[in-house]
Formats: structure tokens, C-alpha cells, sequence
């Protein structure tokens, strides 16, 4: 049986916020080293109200590897402290968090 490739969510209430170079910096630096753990594509994007990220992954399993990695723990930790920098509010802050099996992409 093939695996269901998925994708991991994160949404974040802006609470008229900016992003800072810290937070840019830090997702970057998550980002890429996803890539390195088996993620195959990501976005980091913002609109007025939220800021968006998502990862792609080949399947669920990868992603848990991942999740329970040192580089991921180590990376996050980053990431929550930029944002808390920022003046955001973790976890109160985030809106959504969620990983969902694709059903359909093209």
C-alpha cells in the first residue's frame, strides 16, 4: 500500500504584529532543515491577520521522525523565542496546528 503524503500546518494570529527579522531568520532556518529531514516543500507567508506555514512530506512517518528530532526541538524552540520577542503570544496566539493527508494536489 503507498504511503499518503502530507502536509503540517501552522497559523498564527498577527494580532496587528509584525514579522520581524528574528522570526524570518528562525523559520528560515526550520525550514531548511525540514528540507534536510525529508520535507518536500514548505511556505512561510503572511496576509493582514495571520501568518501561514505549511510543510509537504511524502508521508506521515517522515514527518514524525522529524518531530521527534533534536534538530526539530532545537529549531521550534527558536521559533517560539523570536516570536515571543515579537510580542506574540505562544500558544495563545495560534489559531491553527494541524497535519492533514492530501487528497488531491497538482
Amino acid at each position: 500500500m503507498l504511503e499518503t503524503q502530507v502536509v503540517r500546518m501552522w497559523i498564527t494570529n498577527k494580532n496587528d504584529k509584525e514579522i520581524t527579522a528574528g522570526m524570518i531568520e528562525s523559520m528560515e532556518d526550520f525550514l531548511s532543515v525540514a528540507i534536510q529531514n525529508g520535507c518536500i516543500g514548505s511556505t512561510f507567508a503572511e496576509d493582514e491577520e495571520r501568518i501561514i506555514v505549511y510543510t509537504r512530506w511524502m508521508d506521515e512517518m517522515t514527518l514524525e521522525q522529524f518531530r521527534s528530532s533534536e534538530d526539530y526541538k532545537t529549531r521550534e524552540g527558536s521559533i517560539i523565542q523570536s516570536f515571543t520577542y515579537a510580542g506574540f503570544e505562544i500558544p495563545e496566539d495560534i489559531l491553527f496546528n494541524s497535519t492533514a493527508k492530501i487528497l488531491f494536489s497538482n
